[in-house]
């Protein structure tokens, strides 16, 4: 994988983030943290483990192997400033990264080696499996989810 197409990956996913935000954000509390079910039981948890593992893997990429999940904020808002800081530290990652560099990193199961482009497709895919719950979570709520595709990205 080419260093422009690491980039437009990246680029494309956190496009959807920025799609998803102002429904994520117009959520009252109650809806936010009302339990409806899935891997995560409300749409606050769900929103959360997203953020926490692209924020786990962006310190994978900077060559911290033993990266755990940060503090979570109480709030959708302090939710989305974390993704913000997040998103400006990646971008900034990007002009120096190597899509064919070795990480080695510590997970559940022991210790593995990826390169740069592989990391990048799974926590890009892991955030479109998730943001699949978080619509239907939001259905279940009596809401609508925004309707954006990451090929609407490459449409632009």
């Amino acid at each position: 994988m080419e260093k422009t197409e690491l980039k437009r990956i990246v680029d494309a996913n956190d496009w959807l983030w920025e799609k998803w935000w102002p429904t994520l954000l117009e959520l009252s509390p109650e809806q936010t943290h009302q339990k409806v079910g899935g891997s995560f039981d409300s749409v606050f948890a769900t929103a959360a483990h997203m953020v926490g593992a692209e924020t786990v893997w962006l310190e994978r990429l900077q060559h911290n192997p033993e990266a755990t999940f940060p503090p979570t904020p109480a709030e959708m808002q302090g939710l989305r400033e974390h993704w913000q800081q997040l998103a400006a530290r990646r971008q900034q990652w990007l002009t120096t990264a190597d899509p064919e560099a070795k990480i080695t990193y510590r997970f559940t199961g022991g210790t593995a080696s990826n390169s740069v482009a592989e990391i990048v497709l799974h926590f890009t895919s892991h955030a479109h499996f998730h943001r699949g719950q978080l619509a239907s979570q939001l259905r279940l709520l009596g809401l609508q989810p925004p309707s954006v595709h990451y090929i609407g990205f490459f449409r632009l």
